[in-house]
């Protein structure tokens, strides 16, 4: 089989199996009755569709992005972890088989994405200022960064 990666964005609500039974009208498993009730969430896809989704399920599989500084977040996490992952390859053995244009290349990218990342990190933290002066609260969620959007160290030697 092949490797497929999507991205969908649901409408949803947390609700029990048997009440979006009820709602949707049909049995979402077929041993329905037989088994105990759980915890989930009724999903609206953009075609109309509507079911239901075990909670884990979900929960796995979608993100919250209700505002910008949702989405920004999302980004965030998914910029990180390429970055992360190579940062990983370029400490790996199949590095070194690369061609000295093609490791060039992915310095420049690397450099690229970092830079990105921390651009996008300020834009977040400049958000929660905001929200934490219409007292909504502050706490600091992001790594820090110098006053050129540098990298803090912590995040650097997350490629061990």
């Amino acid at each position: 089989m092949q490797q497929f990666t999507g991205t969908k964005t649901v409408k949803a609500c947390k609700m029990s199996r048997k009440q979006a039974e009820e709602i949707i009208g049909r049995k979402m498993r077929a041993d329905s009755d037989e088994i105990e009730d759980e915890h989930g969430y009724l999903v609206r896809y953009p075609d109309g569709y509507t079911s239901w989704s075990p909670l884990k399920t979900f929960e796995e599989a979608y993100r919250l992005s209700e505002t910008h500084v949702d989405r920004m977040l999302i980004e965030k996490e998914e910029v990180e972890k390429r970055y992360l992952a190579g940062r990983k390859f370029s400490f790996s053995a199949d590095y070194s088989h690369l061609t000295e244009a093609q490791k060039d290349l992915l310095r420049k990218q690397l450099d690229q994405m970092e830079a990105y990342l921390y651009t996008l990190t300020r834009r977040i933290e400049l958000e929660v200022d905001v929200a934490a002066n219409m007292c909504v609260g502050n706490k600091k969620l992001m790594d820090p960064v110098d006053e050129n959007c540098r990298p803090a160290e912590p995040l650097r030697n997350q490629h061990e």
